[in-house]
């Protein structure tokens, strides 16, 4: 198991590992996750996370994350360490790596992660800093891990011009919208079971990306009317003016969750 200090790769949007880390005498494992952001200004957000999400009750309607046992700075690199001996599979990876499944198992996971996000808001008022499919971590066999028991991590992870980020994006607000069009766009993964393109050339070209996805997957010739409803229903809600959006309450916001996860009920 390598030490912490000897990765060379700590490439922030690449896979995490298992590795060892040191405090004082002791060497503990952990889950190396790389990160760009500043360690002082994670530090009181990291707190919040790890003050209100539980990290071993079996709430199936609650998130789930892994403890942060650290916060590693070496003067030049960042990274989140998280209490784990035992490496996980991200939603990305399973989604690369593992036969498509049933259309009844791949709705059933939908609902699991819609109700991960709706926990985030809805329990927690914690806004994550940038959802993404790689968010999502399942433990157990590699070639089939335990879906009804997703984690979020990420915490660390920096806003970046990507699929996921909403094409309004504005740096210096955090706002539930944001959360919402990336948990749509990890939903259009699972149904379609395969991965986002993250390439890109420019910002026009992303964003018209961005428009075609919302297109495509809001289209009942995608997979089905049904299928559509879900899409139709969750971009649409993010088409109302945007004055509007942020100034809707905290009751309106849980209750467009709950009408997504009910959309995402077994048939």
């Amino acid at each position: 198991m390598p030490d912490l200090g000897d990765y060379v790769d700590s490439n922030p949007e690449g896979p995490r590992h298992i590795g060892t880390w040191s405090r004082g005498e002791h060497t503990s494992p952990g889950l190396i996750e790389w990160t760009t952001a500043v360690p002082e200004a994670l530090k009181p957000y990291l707190a919040t996370v790890q003050e209100r999400i539980p990290t071993d009750e079996n709430r199936p309607e609650e998130t789930r994350t892994l403890v942060i046992d650290h916060l590693f700075n070496d003067g030049r690199r960042n990274a989140l360490i998280y209490r784990c001996v035992e490496q996980p599979t991200d939603l990305r990876d399973a989604i690369t790596r593992i036969q498509k499944p049933s259309s009844e198992d791949r709705r059933a996971l939908g609902r699991i992660i819609a109700t991960q996000v709706r926990s985030l808001y809805v329990h927690f008022h914690i806004h994550h800093p940038a959802l993404r499919t790689e968010s999502f971590v399942f433990f157990g066999d590699p070639n089939r891990p335990d879906f009804t028991k997703p984690y979020i991590l990420d915490w660390g992870r920096q806003a970046l011009p990507e699929m996921y980020q909403h094409p309004e994006y504005q740096a210096e607000k955090s706002l539930w919208l944001y959360q919402v069009w990336s948990l749509m766009m990890v939903l259009s993964e699972i149904a379609e079971w395969q991965p986002l393109d993250k390439s890109f050339h420019d910002d026009a070209e992303l964003r018209s990306r961005k428009l075609e996805r919302k297109r495509l997957v809001t289209s009942p010739g995608w997979k089905g009317a049904m299928t559509a409803e879900i899409f139709q229903y969750g971009f649409g809600f993010l088409e109302k003016d945007r004055n509007t959006l942020e100034e809707y309450s905290e009751w309106e916001v849980k209750r467009f969750y709950d009408e997504l996860c009910k959309l995402l009920e077994p048939l």
